[in-house]
C-alpha cells in the first residue's frame, strides 16, 4: 500500500479563497486533505466503476421489489404515512435520479470490493471530487484517476430537464457550510443545465404551502416562487423529524406541483435496512456483505460484524463486534435510538501509519467518477481525510 503513495503539493490559501473553497483547508478542516496522493492501478480503477454500477443495479431492484411488501417497508424504516409518496415517487418518479454514492470497502491491494452503504440522500465530498482533487492530481503532474462526475452530472441535470419556465430553482440544505458547499456544486450544475434561476437556500428560511408551493421572501412584498427543489437533505429527516414537512411536500410532489431531486423513493436506497433484503434475494453475491437484522442471522457471526443504524450517517453510532461479543469500536452520534442492522466485517486496504482506505463511486446514475477517504480509526468517521487518486501507468511488455 505505501509504494503507491506519494506526497499532495499544498494547495495555496490564494487558491481556495479564489475557489471559494477556504473551508475545506482552515480552522478545524486544515488536516482534512491528505499530504498524499494514492495511486490506483488501471484494473482498480475500472473494477470500482463496475462494482458502482452493479451495486446500483441490486440496489434498484431490492427498491422496486420492497416498495410494494408492508414487511420490508416496516423493515426499511419507513413511517406509514410517508408510504403513499414512496410508493407514488416509484410508480412516477423511478427514473429522476440526480446523484448518489457508494461507499466500499477493499478494492485495493488484492482485497475483494465489498459494499458497505449508498449515501443517496447527501452525497457530500462533491467540491472534493469536482474541484479539489482534480488540482492536486494537476499539480502534482499526475496521471489522475476516473472523475467525470461534473460532466456526466450535466449531462444527467439535462436528461431530468428540471426547470420550469415560470418558476426558480432552490437547491435546499439545512445550514451547515459544507452541505452549503456542496449544494454550491449543484446548483452550478442546474445552471450549466440550464434549469433556470437556482438559488443556494437553507430550509429553515423557504415557506412551504401545501397548496400554492415552496417560496422564498427576497425582500418585502418579494417572494421568489419555486417549482423545483435540489434537496440536500435528508428523506429521513423529513419523515422522522419533521412529519408536517413530508406532509407538505408530498402534497406538492403528488400534485405535481414540485419536483424533487432526488426523489422520495431515494429513501428506500438511503435505509441500510435495504441492504439486508439485497443479500436476502443476492445470497453470497461476491460485491454483498452478509447482513440481517439479527447477528444471529449473519453466516459467520464470530468473523466479526457492524452494528449499523437503519438512517445513521457520518460513522455515528456504529459497533464493530468481534468474537460475538467484544466491542472493540464504537462511536457516538445522533442516531442511537432507531432500528439497526447487522453486517458482516470487512477488511480495508491499510498502509504503514494503520489508515483504513474507503473507496466510493459517483453514481450519476452511471458510475461516474471515483473519491477515496482514509481514517486511522476502525471507523471511517465524519475525521476522515479526503484522499486525492491519481492512476499508475500501466507497464507495457516488450517482446522480441
Amino acid at each position: 500500500m505505501d509504494s503507491r503513495l506519494t506526497d499532495a503539493p499544498r494547495l495555496k490559501d490564494r487558491w481556495f479563497k479564489k475557489q471559494g473553497l477556504d473551508y475545506y483547508a482552515q480552522g478545524e478542516n486544515e488536516d482534512y486533505l491528505a499530504d498524499e496522493i494514492l495511486s490506483l492501478r488501471p484494473a482498480e480503477a475500472t473494477a470500482a466503476l463496475r462494482a458502482g454500477d452493479e451495486a446500483w443495479d441490486i440496489l434498484r431492484t431490492a427498491a422496486r421489489k420492497s416498495a410494494f411488501m408492508d414487511d420490508r417497508l416496516a423493515g426499511l424504516g419507513i413511517p406509514e404515512f410517508a408510504r403513499p409518496l414512496v410508493q407514488w415517487s416509484v410508480e412516477n418518479e423511478w427514473d429522476n435520479f440526480l446523484v448518489g454514492r457508494f461507499d466500499f470497502a477493499g478494492g485495493l491491494d488484492d482485497l475483494p470490493l465489498k459494499l458497505i452503504e449508498f449515501n443517496a440522500d447527501t452525497a457530500s465530498l462533491l467540491p472534493e471530487t469536482t474541484i479539489i482533487q482534480p488540482e492536486v492530481i494537476r499539480k502534482a503532474g499526475l496521471r489522475p484517476a476516473p472523475n467525470d462526475l461534473l460532466k456526466a452530472l450535466e449531462t444527467n441535470a439535462r436528461r431530468l430537464g428540471g426547470g420550469r419556465s415560470d418558476t426558480a430553482i432552490a437547491a435546499t440544505h439545512l445550514g451547515s457550510e459544507d452541505d452549503s458547499h456542496n449544494v454550491d456544486v449543484l446548483a452550478k450544475v442546474s445552471t450549466a443545465a440550464k434549469w433556470g434561476r437556482t438559488d443556494n437556500v437553507m430550509l429553515p428560511t423557504l415557506e412551504i404551502n401545501p397548496d400554492e408551493g415552496v417560496f422564498y421572501e427576497a425582500g418585502t412584498g418579494k417572494w421568489i416562487h419555486y417549482g423545483t427543489m435540489i434537496k440536500f437533505f435528508p428523506w429521513d429527516f423529513a419523515a422522522l423529524e419533521e412529519p408536517e414537512l413530508w406532509e407538505y411536500l408530498a402534497e406538492l410532489v403528488m400534485a405535481k406541483k414540485l419536483r424533487v431531486f432526488n426523489p422520495a423513493w431515494t429513501m428506500l436506497l438511503q435505509s441500510k435496512a435495504l441492504l439486508a433484503y439485497a443479500w436476502e434475494d443476492n445470497p453470497g453475491h461476491p460485491l454483498l456483505l452478509p447482513t440481517a437484522f439479527d447477528p444471529a442471522n449473519l453466516p459467520r457471526p464470530l468473523d466479526g460484524y457492524v452494528r449499523k443504524p437503519v438512517f445513521g450517517r457520518m460513522g455515528e453510532n456504529l459497533e464493530i463486534v468481534m468474537n460475538g461479543r467484544n466491542v472493540v469500536a464504537q462511536t457516538d452520534g445522533d442516531y442511537g435510538n432507531g432500528p439497526v442492522i447487522y453486517q458482516e466485517y470487512a477488511e480495508y486496504a491499510t498502509d504503514r501509519d494503520k489508515h483504513r482506505y474507503q473507496l466510493s463511486t459517483y453514481q450519476a446514475p452511471a458510475a461516474c467518477g471515483l473519491c477515496c477517504r482514509r481514517q486511522d480509526d476502525m471507523i471511517i468517521d465524519d475525521d476522515g481525510e479526503f484522499v486525492s487518486l491519481a492512476l499508475m501507468k500501466e507497464k507495457v511488455s516488450l517482446r522480441f
